[in-house]
């Protein structure tokens, strides 16, 4: 039987749970297994160390140690084989991380889907990512690339009864379309989540359906009352139900197009509370706004999907564009971001927003060319600090550093990042005492740049001659940026030098 994909990164449980059992076996010596190089090769290729707290005569310890050591590997090696499931790491293994505490990570659903090192298959088609081995946002973002089926939630187990509210969860993200139940979207839609069974009861049922948001349910009108929503079927016109639809707020879908019908209502409830009240039925237009919901909730997947649904019926098709492209963007397609962008802005060459994010699509290309959008953008603005934030950012890039300090200078409502760039901008231009208290005041908020403080740092250690407290900021710099502050501090270290 093959090794498990990714088992050793869970090791630690393994070696845990085979010690125990060690024990039993041999209680004298009190033997343990830890995860370092020694005396021990795991399927011939994972070091482990066996050692003995408590040692007996040494010619009897010689005499029966490398029998230990043989029971030692049998056992880890059993331990991961008999809890995998399909050429992963099991629920055995859950069970084993569970009597530790609890487990923080992404379960998953989807029949086809072949997840990364470090999975744990629960069931056919059913995965938990835990946060500890493996990085939930790029398993989302390379599944959203690559345009799989799937469904996510992220969870908290404590014990394996915790699966089942998950399942819920997961279950709750089919019925709307999601591929990804966000915390925000699930704060959102917590009243279905709340009544689930019921919810599913009645979309079994065939027929118009309406979804009204009311204080209280109506009389004489059979339907859910779920908070302040309230989900009926339109076996007869909502004015004949209702008496009028003066002041109600609702979505309504006949049917007959394509997606989720839950999902494809509350987009119509939603279109309507936009539009300032009344009833909306569901139409092309309101794909749009079903995907303004997606993105907002954070699924990029079934945005992606809900605007392409949009692209024949929308009424606001430069915003279309401009969603699609920041979409493709995000997901690092940058040519067809491009490419959408560019129509938005034949659509609207007027908007400042489609220039900036056409601007940052082509500065994450290294095109010259945006350094033009981030100045249009800047002037159709009104000069608002975002995009003063962007030009200045490009320009700085372009080491025009005076025309880019100009741009900063003086402007209120900057960003914790715009902020510190106008510190760096300073910096580099010799300006130190302003850059230290620019920097300085960067330092105290909660969520500071690492940037931010690995230039506090280098101010204090060559400039205010304070090496001790450099050196504490350079520890905190690093923690939060790794790499790019290391190479940062190596690079400004050499211009000191």
């Amino acid at each position: 039987m093959p090794e498990p994909l990714g088992w050793e990164r869970y090791l630690p449980y393994y070696l845990t749970a085979a010690e125990e059992e060690l024990r039993r076996v041999c209680p004298h010596g009190s033997p343990g297994l830890l995860p370092e190089e020694g005396n021990l090769l795991i399927f011939g290729r994972v070091p482990v160390t066996l050692r003995l707290s408590e040692r007996g005569p040494l010619s009897e310890t010689k005499r029966w140690f490398p029998v230990l050591k043989e029971l030692a590997r049998r056992l880890v090696e059993n331990l991961v084989l008999s809890t995998a499931v399909d050429g992963y790491p099991g629920e055995g293994l859950l069970a084993l991380m569970l009597a530790r505490g609890p487990v923080k990570g992404l379960l998953v659903s989807g029949r086809t889907l072949r997840p990364p090192a470090g999975a744990i298959r629960l069931s056919t088609g059913e995965y938990l990512l835990p946060d500890s081995e493996v990085d939930g946002r790029v398993f989302l973002r390379e599944s959203w690339r690559a345009r799989r089926s799937f469904r996510a939630v992220s969870v908290e187990l404590k014990t394996p009864a915790d699966l089942e509210e998950g399942r819920k969860r997961l279950e709750l993200a089919r019925l709307f379309g999601l591929t990804y139940l966000s915390p925000r979207a699930e704060r959102e839609l917590a009243v279905f989540l709340v009544s689930l069974p019921e919810v599913k009861k009645f979309l079994r049922r065939r027929g118009p359906m309406g979804l009204l948001r009311l204080k209280e349910p109506p009389e004489g009108v059979r339907g859910l009352f779920l908070g302040e929503f309230f989900l009926f079927r339109c076996r007869r016109s909502v004015r004949e139900l209702f008496g009028g639809s003066g002041g109600l707020c609702g979505g309504l879908y006949p049917g007959g197009f394509s997606g989720p019908p839950l999902a494809l209502l509350y987009a119509a409830l939603e279109h309507a509370r936009r539009a300032g009240g009344g009833l909306v039925s569901f139409e092309p237009f309101t794909y749009h706004v079903l995907g303004d919901l997606y993105a907002d909730w954070g699924d990029l997947g079934a945005a992606l999907w809900a605007y392409s649904q949009a692209r024949g019926g929308t009424r606001q098709p430069a915003d279309l564009l401009n969603s699609l492209g920041l979409i493709y963007r995000s997901l690092g397609f940058l040519d067809e971001a491009e490419k959408n962008l560019r129509e938005a802005l034949e659509l609207s060459p007027e908007d400042p927003l489609i220039h900036y994010n056409l601007g940052e699509v082509l500065a994450a290309k290294g095109e010259p060319e945006a350094l033009g959008h981030f100045s249009r953008a800047y002037e159709l603005s009104g000069r608002r600090s975002l995009f003063a934030e962007a030009l200045a950012r490009e320009l700085f890039r372009n080491g025009r550093l005076e025309e880019a300090r100009a741009i900063l200078e003086g402007l209120s409502g900057l960003s914790l990042a715009g902020r510190t760039l106008f510190g760096e901008i300073l910096y580099r231009l010799g300006d130190f005492a302003g850059a230290f208290e620019v920097l300085r005041e960067v330092s105290l908020a909660r969520e500071a740049p690492a940037r931010a403080l690995a230039y506090l740092a280098l101010l204090y250690r060559h400039y205010k001659g304070e090496p001790e407290a450099a050196e504490v900021l350079a520890r905190e710099a690093l923690r939060r940026g790794g790499r790019e502050v290391s190479e940062l501090l190596r690079e400004v270290q050499e211009l000191w030098n």
